[in-house]
C-alpha cells in the first residue's frame, strides 16, 4: 500500500511560463463522511510570490482566493 504524502511540506515544480517554483502545502481535512481534504499552496520563497505575481498579473501582495 503506497503511503501517503505529509500533511504539509515544500513542493518544487516548473511552470513553462515562470520556471521553477517552490510551495508550502499544507493538507486539511474537513469533517464529512466522505474523507475530503483542502490542499493550500502559498509560496515559499521571495522568487516564488513574485513569478506567481507576473503570472496572475496583479501587483505582489494582493490577496486573492482561487475556486475550482
Amino acid at each position: 500500500m503506497p503511503s501517503l504524502p505529509a500533511a504539509t511540506g515544500t513542493t518544487r515544480i516548473e511552470h513553462p511560463e515562470a520556471g521553477r517554483l517552490r510551495l508550502l502545502y499544507e493538507t486539511l481535512d474537513i469533517p464529512a463522511d466522505d474523507d475530503q481534504q483542502l490542499l493550500v499552496h502559498l509560496p515559499a520563497d521571495d522568487a516564488t510570490a513574485a513569478a506567481l505575481a507576473e503570472l496572475a498579473g496583479r501587483h505582489r501582495g494582493e490577496l486573492r482566493a482561487v475556486s475550482y
